[in-house]
C-alpha cells in the first residue's frame, strides 16, 4: 500500500534556528529553542527535545539566513500542532507537525 500525499504546498528542507512558546496542560507558559526540518507557506516540521500535545496553540520565531550582516529577518508565527513523532538519534527528541494560522515576516535591527 502507498501513503498517500496530503500536503497542499510544496516544502523546502531548512535546518533553521526555531524558539517556541505555548502553554502546556497546566497553564503553565513553556519556552524552548529547536531547528526546523522543513517548511513550506502552511506549515513547519520541527525538532525540540520536548514533546508539545498535538492540538496545542504555539507562537513561533523563525530566524531566517542572511545574505547581509545589516539584513537580519525573523518569522513571527502562530501555529498548531497537527502531529507529533519521537525520534531517536541519537538522543530522544520529539517532531512536531506545526499548520501556521498567520505568520508575518520581521526585519531585525543589526
Amino acid at each position: 500500500m502507498t501513503k498517500t500525499e496530503k500536503r497542499d504546498c510544496e516544502r523546502y528542507v531548512f535546518d533553521l534556528p526555531i524558539h517556541v512558546t505555548w502553554k502546556n496542560a497546566a497553564g503553565e507558559t513553556k519556552k524552548e529553542t529547536g531547528i526546523t526540518r522543513d517548511i513550506s507557506s502552511s506549515g513547519v516540521f520541527m525538532i525540540c527535545k520536548n514533546l508539545i500535545d498535538k492540538g496545542c496553540e504555539i507562537d513561533l520565531k523563525i530566524d531566517l539566513p542572511s545574505l547581509s550582516k545589516n539584513a537580519k529577518s525573523r518569522v513571527s508565527v502562530s501555529g498548531k500542532v497537527v502531529r507529533n513523532v519521537s525520534l531517536t538519534s541519537p538522543d530522544t527528541v520529539f517532531g512536531h507537525g506545526i499548520m501556521f494560522n498567520n505568520y508575518k515576516i520581521l526585519r531585525l535591527n543589526p
